[in-house]
């Protein structure tokens, strides 16, 4: 019995997979079926780029907010 190896899918496809199931209309189960993929896969990349998305903009955020306050503290 030999073990099935794992797809290995580029970026760019996971991205585009992601925002084709985030589109009004689409689930992830109907994006899912059309690619021959699992939802819950659909889920676990959401996921991940909305982690790295979200360290990004807070990271951002915290930058734009020691600059406000260095803004209004110059006289």
């Amino acid at each position: 019995m030999t073990r099935k190896k794992r797809q290995a899918y580029s970026e760019e496809f996971r991205r585009e997979t992601v925002r084709r199931a985030e589109q009004p209309g689409n689930s992830n189960a109907s994006v899912a079926t059309e690619l021959g993929i699992s939802a819950q896969q659909i889920y676990n990349w959401r996921r991940q780029f909305n982690r790295l998305t979200d360290k990004k903009f807070s990271t951002m955020s915290v930058y734009l907010i020691e600059s406000t306050l260095f803004y209004e503290r110059i006289p």
